[in-house]
């Protein structure tokens, strides 16, 4: 099975239903989200309009600032003449280790994704942990050593982090939260607010 995925940005579950129960299932294949009311659903997590929702109605009404109301996958700031990136992502991974990678991996690779697309150089990363009561210490070396693997082959460092345990049942194994500090060339402005189109050949 490929990894149950939800960063902040995507939500994807590509595990494949048997044929027999495709026409029993095919009314629900791409039901329209409930509405929310006053609790968080899964859709929140989604990236798409409950995502969006979500930030117009709660955190942006509380916290925004120029910055944070560009809604880019990273903030630039200038800090002595520098231009520094930072952004920050968590990662809940379900099956933690799949083929191809795991969620330590996904965690390092997806901060320096969400650097990149603001054309900046990445630097240094934080890395927290949340780890769930019964996790075996195998899994937590394999997936720590991911990090660290990937990290080297990128240039950057893990510089700080921090471990938190919760009762067995609360967390899916482990859930790592990451914060990437990159670069910015001068004389770059790279923003998702400057897409064009795509081009449509007929």
């Amino acid at each position: 099975m490929l990894p149950t995925t939800n960063t902040g940005a995507t939500s994807l579950h590509s595990e494949s239903v048997p044929n027999d129960e495709t026409k029993d299932l095919a009314a629900f294949s791409c039901p329209v989200p409930l509405p929310a009311g006053e609790r968080i659903l899964l859709g929140h997590g989604s990236g798409g309009k409950l995502s969006a929702d979500l930030l117009q109605e709660v955190f942006l009404p509380a916290l925004g600032n120029p910055t944070l109301n560009r809604l880019e996958d990273q903030a630039i700031l200038t800090l002595n003449g520098a231009r520094l990136a930072i952004t920050t992502d968590s990662f809940v991974v379900k099956p933690l280790i799949f083929r191809g990678g795991d969620v330590g991996s996904l965690a390092v690779h997806g901060t320096i994704n969400d650097l990149a697309m603001g054309a900046a150089t990445p630097l240094w990363l934080s890395a927290a942990f949340i780890l769930e009561e019964g996790l075996p210490i195998e899994t937590l070396r394999h997936v720590v050593a991911s990090m660290r693997d990937s990290a080297t082959k990128a240039g950057v460092q893990i510089v700080a982090g921090d471990t938190k345990v919760v009762e067995r049942g609360s967390a899916d194994g482990i859930f790592i939260n990451t914060t990437g500090i990159g670069l910015v060339r001068e004389g770059i402005n790279l923003s998702a607010s400057q897409r064009a189109p795509a081009a449509v050949f007929l």
